[in-house]
Order: structure tokens, then sequence, then C-alpha cells
């Protein structure tokens, strides 16, 4: 049984991401976030094209300080100049220690106001010169914790509404802040679903037709199989 690592996962998986997909890594809240998200999500993804991250309450920032605080050389030199070209819309209270925010807008949980708070920062978005290729979400369950079912209903209805089909959207979401109905909404909404873990990378939804040389895999890399994760 072939396996990936987290780099090939990358390469296979997330680089075969379509324009308009929405893309959930779900995670533990013990999980180290901080290492696969700044040390290779988002290098990886900058790698590929342009990047606007989208920061809940500063949820982005944290996990930001506390990978630059566990690294040092290259690795901090690296991280340092890549946060440069990146671009941040902050939505709620939080910091900003990284990249160049574009956007900064409060939190609202009832789907008409949420969907005009949106919708101008999406369009500036769509006619920039510096239109993402792909955008990252950080802390999105807690804004869907935090709002109850209004925050769910101003997803769905900016999913439906907004112009999004310009990037691929990868929502990082913290799996236990959220009852199972609410996971349950989120995945049927998106193209493909992975759950991040000490042991691996777990395809859920999407991903299986990847095979290890990415071909069509659909045959010997099921719904379920584990990525085996660096780090």
């Amino acid at each position: 049984m072939s396996a990936l690592d987290v780099s090939s996962f990358g390469t296979y998986l997330l680089g075969k991401a379509r324009r308009g997909d929405v893309i959930i890594l779900e995670y533990p809240p013990t999980y180290s976030l901080e290492r696969f998200s700044w040390g290779f999500l988002i290098p990886a993804l900058m790698d590929r094209g342009k990047v606007v991250v989208v920061d809940f309450f500063g949820i982005g920032d944290i996990t930001f300080r506390s990978y630059v605080r566990g690294i040092g050389g290259g690795e901090y030199s690296k991280i340092l100049e890549l946060i440069k070209e990146l671009k941040v819309i902050k939505v709620g209270p939080g910091g900003g220690s990284y990249g160049e925010i574009i956007d900064e807008i409060v939190p609202t949980y009832e789907p008409q106001s949420a969907l005009k708070s949106y919708h101008g920062v999406i369009n500036r978005l769509v006619n920039s010169p510096t239109k993402p290729d792909y955008m990252v979400t950080f802390g999105l369950a807690m804004y869907l914790h935090f709002g109850g079912e209004g925050a769910i209903r101003s997803l769905l209805a900016g999913l439906s509404t907004l112009p999004v089909e310009d990037w691929a959207w990868v929502h990082l979401v913290n799996r236990e802040t959220l009852p199972k109905e609410k996971i349950a909404i989120i995945e049927e909404v998106s193209s493909m679903v992975f759950e991040l873990s000490g042991d691996g990378v777990t395809v859920k939804k999407g991903g299986e037709e990847l095979a290890a040389d990415g071909r069509d895999g659909s045959a010997d890399r099921p719904t379920g199989k584990t990525l085996p994760c660096e780090g």
C-alpha cells in the first residue's frame, strides 16, 4: 500500500484543487496547526500562486507567532520573506503580526448583514490585479461556534451567493469546537475534506482519486486512507 508524505499531499491533492473548490482540513485542538499551516500549507500554496488569508479572531496570528517562536536560522528568514507577499483579511479582534492587512471586517451572524459585509471585500478581490489563487481561513470553527445557527446560515448564504469561483478556498477547522451536525453541513457543501492528526492526513471526501504518482488512483486510494504526515 503506497503512502504520501505531507509534501506529496500538497503536490497531488491541494495542487489538484480547482477554482471554486471549497476544501476543509479538519484538525483536533491538540494538533500542531502552526507547523502544518505555516511550515507547509501556506508556503506550498504560495509556491503555486497568490494567497489571501482570512483570519477570524486572530487565530492565524496566534499560530503564526507560535510557529516563529519555534524556528530559527534559515526557516525564520524564509518565513519573514514569505509573509511580505501574503495578504490578510481580519475578521473580528485579534493581532496582525504577519502579511499585509487589506481589509478588516466586524463579524456578524445575520445572513443579510454578513453578505453585505463580505460582498464588497470579495468584489474588490475579484477585480484586483492581485486576485488570489487560494484563500486560507483560520478560525472558521470559532465563528460558527460563537454565532450559533445564524453563523451557519450566513456561511451557506455566502457560498451560494458571493462570487467565489475565482479561487480555491481552504478552511482549517477545529472539528471539536463544533457539534457533529455543523461539521456535517460544512462537509456536505465542500469539494474535498481531509482530517489532520498526528498519524497523518485522512482522505474523507474528494481526494481519493489521486494516487502517489499523480494518476487516477480511485481503485487503490479509497476514502479513509491515511497519508503519513511529517512533523
